[in-house]
């Protein structure tokens, strides 16, 4: 019965310039040139159109094929190509001819702007021509949402990376696709709110960068939002550690800022910031010139960079220390520095540890003298003769302070004879014994008498182990035979 009617009705189908579709069912019994070039041979009527719309088309021809109406008019989208309008109607005996009508209305509640968009039989400005190229060349995903939630634009090849094709989320809730808390759902809640949103996130193993706008209506309320996504995926490992820096920041005592060429301040964070009292992103905008035009160390260590060079620089502020690396940054060309970034570390700790250490060192070091002083006093036990009785181990530091200390005393006092007491000497080495032979040689260059007493048997036996040379030094057993070894020769 319906190839009668397609029989009846063959001169129509011969001379609609629209695609044109007999079907029974879901059985396509006819179609017209148009139809196949557009919808392609296949015998289902459902296969034909997107799997979202196939339900629409069903319905339609049902309420047509069962006399529930003449006419049905729907919107569907066919399997390749934009959303239509399409009309119904029956033929009788459970036939319906499908034609499409031309491209879809725009939905009532559609925002002006988007219309063209969704309707696609507007004239196409040039700028959105090339725009849509460079878009289909990237990855990238282009979406709009009505203020009720409705998705009113799904496109993008980035939309296989989430194993969904393009179009298929029209028409759908962004409300109850997005889960509660998630970031889509907030963003768009935000956006939908007025609000501006520009931000980046990775998901798996891509970087996405994204915006979102609100679109207004004449009375400046916001009627939906547009977004777009871009998949930055060469970057993404860059960008995770630019995150990751900047989660640095936040726990490090450094500040990172940058400035232009005429002062202006383009960024400040870090969480050093604080101990300077700010904010951050509290420089911001303002000129830097200004702000700190006291500082003349400011001022030279700017020249410096925006003559071309790299300053690395300790300054101090208030109670704080800080090492400042400055790295100039020049323009496409090379020709002049445009900006430069700095690194501010505070060092406060630091500094001041150094300077404890210092002072210690210093009273270590005085200490030390006064150690040693008392453990080799220099005594004047008779006119012109001094004793110097050592205890303890002797090395390179205390021979040459005991050295100095000795001569200047010879002098001053004019001495003739200079007895160096071992008698608390229990051990000497190579290096020992060699400073008690300096010690000696340097007391008779300057004209006295050097005498060595109290050797006990392992220091001496030590000496000759060694092969030092003690045969030319006046030696005694004790300190007392010493002095009388000198008492007796001046009285002869």
């Amino acid at each position: 019965m319906v190839g009668d009617i397609h029989r009846h009705l063959g001169g129509m189908f011969d001379g609609c310039p629209d695609p044109l579709l007999l079907v029974e069912g879901d059985v396509v019994v006819a179609r017209n040139e148009a139809a196949r070039a557009e919808l392609g041979e296949a015998s289902s009527l459902l296969a034909l159109f997107d799997p979202v719309d196939r339900s629409v088309v069903s319905s339609a021809c049902a309420a047509v094929a069962d006399g529930q109406s003449t006419k049905s008019m729907f919107l569907a989208r066919p399997a390749a190509g934009m959303t239509k309008r399409w009309t119904a109607w029956s033929v009788g005996n459970g036939g319906v001819c499908v034609r499409r009508d031309g491209p879809a209305e725009p939905r009532a509640d559609v925002p002006a702007q988007l219309a063209p968009l969704l309707t696609k039989d507007e004239p196409v400005p040039l700028r959105s021509v090339l725009l849509g190229k460079i878009f289909d060349r990237f990855e990238g995903i282009l979406w709009s949402i009505a203020k009720d939630g409705t998705i009113l634009v799904s496109e993008g090849r980035g939309l296989a990376h989430f194993g969904v094709k393009p179009g298929a989320l029209v028409g759908m809730n962004a409300f109850k696709l997005y889960p509660a808390g998630s970031v889509a759902r907030e963003e768009t809640e935000r956006a939908l709110a007025g609000e501006e949103l520009y931000g980046d996130s990775i998901e798996g193993m891509s970087d996405w960068i994204r915006r979102l706008t609100p679109v207004r209506d004449a009375a400046g309320d916001v009627t939906a939002i547009v977004g777009f996504s871009l998949r930055a995926n060469e970057n993404s490992e860059e960008t995770l550690q630019a995150k990751a820096l900047i989660r640095a920041l936040s726990e490090l005592p450094l500040a990172i800022w940058a400035m232009d060429a005429d002062g202006t301040c383009k960024m400040s964070l870090g969480n050093g910031l604080k101990d300077l009292g700010l904010a951050p992103g509290e420089l911001v905008g303002k000129n830097l010139y200004e702000v700190y035009g006291g500082r003349e160390d400011f001022r030279a260590d700017m020249e410096r960079a925006f003559a071309g060079e790299q300053v690395a620089s300790e300054i101090s502020h208030v109670t704080t220390h800080w090492r400042n690396t400055i790295i100039p940054v020049r323009d496409t060309f090379g020709d002049r520095v445009v900006r430069i970034y700095s690194v501010a570390e505070n060092v406060t700790e630091r500094v001041d540890n150094q300077r404890r250490l210092e002072e210690q060192v210093a009273l270590i070091q005085s200490q030390k003298q006064a150690i040693i002083g008392l453990s080799s006093p220099i005594i004047e036990v008779w006119q012109g003769v001094l004793v110097v009785p050592l205890i303890g181990s002797i090395d390179q530091a205390r021979a040459s302070i005991l050295l100095e200390r000795l001569l200047t005393e010879v002098v001053c006092r004019q001495s003739s004879a200079v007895i160096l007491d071992l008698t608390g000497v229990d051990t000497v080495d190579a290096e020992a014994a060699q400073h008690l032979s300096n010690v000696m040689r340097s007391v008779e260059l300057v004209g006295a008498t050097g005498l060595l007493s109290g050797i006990r048997p392992s220091v001496a036996k030590t000496m000759v182990d060694l092969g030092v040379d003690m045969q030319s030094r006046r030696t005694y057993p004790t300190l007392a035979e010493a002095l009388r070894k000198l008492i007796g020769a001046r009285k002869r």
